[in-house]
């Protein structure tokens, strides 16, 4: 998908050219990106982040941009990619370009999984950042995850506020109720509840990577809990919900949470 805002494209690519515990900054125009990770566990697990350092003006996307839009993609070797988390986005752009994304730096946690790997991981990464024109980045980021690596403080830290960034789990008084497809497929509606002390919810879905869906319409209250009319700009003829569920991520001022979305 291409922004509609696009008035040059740009592919930049890159390869870092040395193995430490986070990569060298791969500089664009309009963002810097890094792969971090830290020392191999005893299990091979490698907590992880991809760092994208976005420069004043510039946005990213989500992993549905919301139907314009370029979504991440990450792929690893030396490892493999276990999870990737994002933290709530935020809708971005007006109502002919509207779109779903980050508009300030953001870092993405990764879980990798090095039991069979060596002491080097590279993140073969493709992002769209965009200004008044839309900028491909194409690296590939390589950085050293054995056990013996040095893992500074900072990059402990780091990656522990990116973890701690992403939308907490359904809990009490903030959890999906319930989905359900409208007859002609091109909706869903997403019932749920949500604090009611602040701001009207903003509500995102995704799902794999076959569905697309668009911004949701206003958020209105019917009796104890929020519903919203949500646009489903792509649905795939075959899909398993059970094993890639449809994800309902809602942001409330700055609580947010995310979890699966039963579809009835």
């Amino acid at each position: 998908m291409k922004h509609p805002k696009i008035a040059a494209l740009l592919l930049l690519s890159a390869t870092s050219p040395a193995l430490a515990a986070s990569s060298p900054w791969f500089e664009t125009p309009g963002g810097d990106v890094r792969l971090v990770t830290l020392p191999r566990a005893a299990d091979g697990t490698v907590r992880a982040m991809l760092d994208i350092r976005l420069h004043d003006g510039w946005k990213t996307y989500w992993r549905d941009p919301g139907g314009s839009g370029i979504p991440p993609s990450v792929s690893i070797s030396g490892a493999e990619l276990k999870s990737i988390g994002f933290p709530a986005p935020r809708r971005l752009g007006d109502k002919e370009t509207h779109y779903v994304g980050y508009d300030a730096p953001v870092r993405l946690p990764l879980i990798l999984d090095a039991k069979s790997g060596g002491g080097s991981i590279t993140a073969t990464v493709f992002l769209g950042v965009c200004k008044e024109i839309c900028v491909p980045v194409q690296a590939e980021l390589t950085a050293d995850a054995s056990g013996e690596a040095f893992a500074s403080p900072l990059e402990e830290v780091a990656i522990a506020d990116a973890e701690a960034s992403l939308p907490h789990g359904a809990g009490d008084g903030f959890k999906p109720l319930s989905g359900r497809f409208a007859a002609d497929d091109k909706s869903i509606s997403v019932r749920f509840e949500a604090p009611a002390d602040g701001p009207l919810p903003d509500v995102f879905l995704s799902g794999s990577s076959s569905f697309e869906f668009g911004a949701a319409g206003p958020v209105r209250r019917e009796g104890g809990v929020f519903v919203a009319e949500v646009p489903v700009l792509n649905k795939p003829k075959v899909y398993d919900l059970d094993k890639d569920p449809i994800r309902l991520t809602v942001r409330v001022g700055d609580r947010t949470m995310e979890s699966p979305l039963a579809i009835e």
